[in-house]
Parts: structure tokens; C-alpha cells; sequence
């Protein structure tokens, strides 16, 4: 085949918009791999959010990215294959810093769990479309404070939105720490950041070098600007049905198929021969 692994986000790509994954997509999957290619999932999600979604794909090995691009787990054994932790007084510096607006909430990932001051409709949307269950520091402490004073390895942090706030939100943001951090929007309600050099391009690129397959040889697909980076990186960068303007500007192909099939599209299309 000429493409011998896929990279796709899970999120608006892979997923139908009630979050669940439709027939012909594990089926173009299975055929997919049954002919000798490697699918991978590369997501934003927790490795505890994402694990049971991948198995029922129909995955139950190889490597998962997760954290967009800080982590890499093995499916098999649960095990982190490369984990990119952030600097804690950066992580605490850049919480304080959303802390300190009154119109987002601040999230921050260890421990493989999604760490909250506490729980509002927010967070309580926000997980529950991940599929886990927000971990509250104790008695309400500010997340910038639970970081400092406690052994924890932040890997990711997250603000959450409403998405007429995104733009302010990242010109503050990016004139702090424009110089250190990549801030990107994995939804129109949620804005990731990430230090340089970390993210899912990085880690597709990682993961296909390890098989010695080359950029030309690979498809990655997305829908959200935190797909950009794996996009640009592909041989075959695809965006999904309804993906946000600024990855369908970058993409060489923007899937027709309607929302949760774009997989099947993409197999179908491109990955027969």
C-alpha cells in the first residue's frame, strides 16, 4: 500500500456527533489493518478516556497518542512510551495567569486525570464528552497552588471558554508567554497549551520513524487547529467534515463524507491499491 499508517484525531473525526463511532468506520479500519497498515489515535484525551474507545475500534495494540502529542502509551500494556512533562513553575505561572480572568476555567492534567478547583457545568460538560470523571483539588484549592505544593507532573493545561472569549483569551495569553508556550484551540470552547516543540505532528513523526516509514507514506486526519501540526507533517493531510477553517486551509484533501465517516472515506479513497 502506499499509505502504511494512519493518524487520526478521535474527536469530530473519527466520532459521529452523539460521540459514538459508526459500522462503517471499525469496518474500514479492520480492513485496513487486516491488509497490513497501522491505524493510530491521536488525541487531546486522557489515556484513561481514550483506551476504551480505541478497544472498541478494535485496537488492542500498538501506541495511542494522547495529551496532543505529550504522551504516548502502550495499548497492550497501559504503559507510557514517552510522557513530555511541563515545567511546574511554568504550569503553575500559566494557571495563575488564567486564575486570574473571570471569564475561563483552568484545568490541568496529571496523573493521567483531569484536575479541576472545582466542578461547574463546564468542567461537568467537558468531561462527561471525554468520558471521565474531573478530580477536585482539596477543599477547593486553586490548581496554580496544588502544582506548587505538591509532587504532581503537569503534561497539559487546559481553559475552557465560551468561543466569542477564545480570541481575547489567546492575544493576553501569547503576549505572556508567546516565547514559551503553543496555544491551541481543540474546540471552539477549549484552548490547550503546550510547551514548543510538543505536539501530535511531533508525535505521529515519532511513532512512524520508529517503523522507518517516511512522511510520503503516511495519512493523518483531523478536524480542530490542534490537528494542524500532524497535518502539515503527512504525506496526506485530511480534514474532517465540518473541521475548523484554518486546518481545511492547510489540508491536501477536506473529506465530503458525512460527519463520522470521514475514516471510511479516506480507506476507501486513498488506501485500496
Amino acid at each position: 500500500m502506499k499509505y502504511k499508517i494512519i493518524f487520526s484525531d478521535f474527536d469530530g473525526t473519527i466520532t459521529m456527533p452523539d460521540n459514538t463511532v459508526s459500522e462503517r468506520t471499525k469496518r474500514s479500519i479492520a480492513s485496513f489493518r487486516d491488509r497490513g497498515g497501522k491505524f493510530v489515535v491521536a488525541t487531546g484525551r486522557l489515556f484513561s478516556s481514550i483506551l476504551p474507545r480505541v478497544r472498541q475500534l478494535g485496537i488492542t495494540d500498538g501506541e495511542v497518542v494522547v495529551y496532543q502529542g505529550a504522551g504516548t502509551y502502550d495499548i497492550a500494556t497501559g504503559k507510557p512510551l514517552y510522557l513530555n512533562v511541563i515545567d511546574k513553575p511554568l504550569a503553575v505561572s500559566l494557571l495563575r495567569s488564567i486564575e486570574a480572568l473571570d471569564y475561563c476555567v483552568p484545568l490541568v492534567y496529571f496523573d493521567d486525570k483531569c484536575n479541576c478547583r472545582e466542578v461547574n457545568d463546564a468542567v461537568r460538560m467537558f468531561c462527561d464528552i471525554c468520558g471521565v470523571s474531573p478530580s477536585v483539588t482539596p477543599d477547593n484549592m486553586p490548581l496554580s497552588d496544588y502544582v506548587a505544593s505538591h509532587d504532581v507532573k503537569p503534561v497539559k493545561v487546559l481553559t475552557l471558554l465560551m468561543p466569542d472569549d477564545s480570541g481575547r483569551f489567546l492575544e493576553h495569553m501569547r503576549g505572556l508567554y508567546g516565547d514559551k508556550v503553543i496555544f491551541t484551540r481543540s474546540n471552539k470552547m477549549v484552548v490547550e497549551a503546550l510547551p514548543f516543540g510538543v505536539n501530535k505532528g511531533a508525535a505521529c513523526r515519532r511513532i512512524a520513524e520508529s517503523y522507518g516509514v517516511s512522511a510520503s507514506e503516511v495519512i493523518c486526519a483531523g478536524d480542530a487547529e490542534n490537528d494542524i501540526s500532524m497535518i502539515e507533517y503527512a504525506g496526506l493531510g485530511v480534514a474532517a467534515p465540518g473541521a475548523m477553517q484554518g486546518l481545511k486551509d492547510r489540508a491536501d484533501y477536506v473529506s465530503q463524507a458525512t460527519v463520522g465517516d470521514c475514516i471510511g472515506d479516506i480507506i476507501d479513497r486513498f488506501c485500496k491499491e
